[in-house]
Formats: structure tokens, sequence, C-alpha cells
């Protein structure tokens, strides 16, 4: 039986410029919002109290976006001053303009600029924007699915039943995701293809700005810790290392 540290580390997601890493750790008290340097170093805690989930940065850099109360909050970087925008919302994902993705009671809503919500699609979740702008991302019952905002409409991506939790390359054209703990690619024309060298069970995909770098959280030894891998020189490395345990190792 394990004892389960409190230092780790889940959902990472990049900051515009690729200099930080936002993340959620119980190691204080419940579930919060924390920021490191991608460089690694110590994380700085920015909310409190309410669990946390599911962060996104805002395009500007300087706020993140995360599911608290039932509803999302915007909390600055700098401050730690929230503001709530959604009310019942859940997993927020920005577009480079502003728009902003979520979910609302199992379907994908869609907040403009200009502050107004509408019904997107029904019965999807976890959405990621191309790096256009033009699609989004979602995972679905039967699979994986884009949704062309231009008027192109839903096509299915692929059709494995659990695949989950896309993440577009900045470059477009191909998405990281889940399936069954490990890390898959897919591309846009259906080729697929499993993100070899990296360790399981893995979640949360995050392409690095400069599309070089994997950050997703990776299960060890009872807890999730924050990992990043650069796939080109094929290294990994750890931003959270949580420790862990055995009772039965216990004298």
């Amino acid at each position: 039986m394990e004892l389960i540290s409190s230092a780790n580390g889940m959902s990472p997601a990049w900051s515009p410029d690729g200099g930080r890493i936002a993340f959620l750790s119980n190691r204080a008290e419940g579930w919060d919002l924390y920021v490191v340097d991608s460089a690694g170093g110590e994380p700085r805690r920015l909310t409190s109290g309410a669990t946390a989930d599911d962060p996104a940065w805002h395009p500007d850099g300087r706020r993140i976006a995360v599911e608290r109360r039932g509803g999302i909050e915007l909390v600055n970087v700098d401050s730690g001053g929230r503001d709530a925008i959604v009310e019942r919302g859940a997993q927020p994902a920005w577009a480079s303009d502003g728009r902003l993705a979520f979910m609302r009671g199992g379907d994908l809503w869609l907040r403009s600029v200009e502050d107004e919500e509408s019904l997107l699609l029904v019965d999807a979740t976890r959405p990621a924007w191309s790096p256009s702008g033009e699609r989004i991302a979602v995972a679905r019952l039967r699979g994986l699915a884009v949704l062309d905002l231009d008027g192109g409409g839903l096509r299915d991506l692929n059709g494995q039943v659990g695949d989950d939790a896309p993440a577009w390359h900045p470059q477009g054209g191909r998405i990281a995701f889940v399936r069954r703990g490990r890390l898959w690619e897919a591309e846009l024309g259906g080729e697929e293809r499993s993100i070899a060298g990296l360790p399981s069970p893995a979640g949360a995909p995050a392409w690095s700005p400069d599309g070089e770098r994997l950050a997703f959280h990776l299960h060890r030894g009872g807890n999730w810790d924050v990992a990043v891998a650069n796939l080109a020189a094929e290294t990994l490395r750890l931003l959270t290392e949580a420790s862990w345990v055995s009772w039965n190792a216990r004298a």
C-alpha cells in the first residue's frame, strides 16, 4: 500500500512565449494552480481553497483560465487576482485572438471576444484550438473529431473509442492525444503513430510554442508528475518529482 506524496503535478500548459508552464498540484492543500519556469525551478502557487482544474493560458501571457467553483476564472499570473468570466463552465481553451472554447453540460460552447456565448457542438469534451483558430479538435464517444468553424462541419479524425486530450502541434496538421495511457499523434490526413520512447501511463499532452517539446503528466510510483520531452533530442526531464513511500517497506 502506497502513501501518496502531495508534491506532484498534473495538466501542464505552456505560456505563449514558452518560458513558463502552468500546472496543478495538491502539494499544499487541495488542487491548486502553480506556475514554474519551463527550464525548471521553484513553482509559484497562484490559487488556494477551491479546487482548480484545466489551466489554459490567455494569449496575452499574463493570465490563466482555470475551472473553479463550477465556472471559469481568469487568474492574473503576477498578482494572483481572479475574475469569474464564465458561469457553469469547464475545460477552457483559448484561441490566439481571445475567443474562449469551453464545456458546459457535456456540450461545446464558444465565448466571443465581445463576451457573447453560443453553443457549437453537443456531446463533446476536451476542446483544443488549431493554431490558425479555424478549427477545434474534441474528444467524442467514437473518438477524436475536428470541427471546422468556417463552414466545413464536423469530421471524425479516428474511430478509436476512448481516445482523449487532443493537442494541436503549433505548425498545425497533426494532433497529439492519449490512447490507453500512451501518447500518440494523428495527421489530419488520417495517419496515426505512437510517440515512441515516452514512458506511460501518461496524459494531458501540451506542445511548446516552438513545437520542439511536449509536456505531459506521467504516472510514477502512485503519483503524477509533469514531464517535458524533447523528441528530436530524445531527452526527458521532470519539472515536478513527487516522492512516494511503501507502507510495506517500513520497519
